[in-house]
């Protein structure tokens, strides 16, 4: 009797185990599920975020509903050249990636920047304190993309001109643009280069990057080395129309490249 009893209670040991065990797996495939469902709404929330003033740009690479015209690529992000507005490219020293990426008109300014940014963090938050505790006189303001960082940035003794910075979130992405001049300000400059800005598309890539990393950026076929060997002979930047993709060299000063975005 002793021994039939030690095995009921064995198998009831055994039964509350296997029990128990079911009770932690649908609670661990709940849980996945519910992390999966509310990291679906972040991204789409990211995805379909919209400034005011009728912007509602920039765009991720898979939006459907990015603005008609033939863009620039150059890797990260790609660009839509407006009249009068011109490309700055600091190429690499392999004279295969992109250093720095700027723009002017008019007497304004912008530098853009994608970077990565963690899957369900708004990267913009953060960073966006991080300015406000570390720059003198900064202030946050509520702008054509939501809050900005706008604070005066001193080129030499006595000079002091209006910087603004913005950045938009998008998935695994942050885009930030720093406009100076003008353009921090108000008026026609600021309307054109906004309006720019919320053309762009981001195509953050499947390639590892730690959370403010940014992401690469290369030089389009039309500056490759191999498509500039004609003018390796000549000094000077090169000079690419976009809208024709056609290359003409000047006789300047080494330095970066210039794009007349026509």
């Amino acid at each position: 009797m002793f021994k039939k009893k030690d095995k009921k209670e064995n198998e009831k040991e055994l039964k509350e185990k296997e029990e128990a065990k079911e009770e932690e797996e649908i609670e661990e495939k709940e849980a996945a599920e519910k992390e999966e469902k509310e990291e679906a709404i972040e991204e789409e929330e990211v995805e379909e975020a919209e400034g005011v003033e009728g912007h509602c740009g920039p765009y991720d690479v898979s939006d459907p509903d990015v603005p008609e015209g033939e863009y620039l690529d150059l890797g990260g992000i790609k660009i839509l050249g407006k009249p009068g507005l011109s490309m700055r490219l600091v190429p690499s020293p392999d004279q295969k990636s992109i250093m720095d990426l700027a723009f002017s008109y008019g007497s304004s300014s912008l530098q853009l920047t994608l970077l990565a940014s963690p899957r369900r963090v708004k990267f913009w938050q953060e960073l966006r304190n991080d300015i406000l505790s570390s720059q003198k006189g900064a202030k946050e303001e509520e702008g054509t993309f939501g809050p900005e960082v706008h604070f005066l940035t001193k080129v030499r003794e006595g000079v002091e001109i209006p910087t603004r910075i913005v950045g938009v979130d998008g998935p695994r992405w942050m885009l930030r643009g720093i406009f100076a001049g003008p353009a921090a300000e108000g008026g026609e400059e600021k309307e054109y280069l906004d309006d720019f800005f919320s053309t762009v598309i981001a195509n953050r890539g499947t390639e590892p990057l730690a959370p403010g990393d940014p992401v690469p950026l290369i030089l389009p076929p039309q500056l490759l080395p191999q498509n500039m060997e004609k003018n390796m002979k000549k000094p000077g930047p090169e000079m690419v129309d976009v809208a024709t993709k056609q290359s003409v060299q000047e006789t300047l000063q080494r330095g970066p490249m210039f794009t007349e975005m026509r």
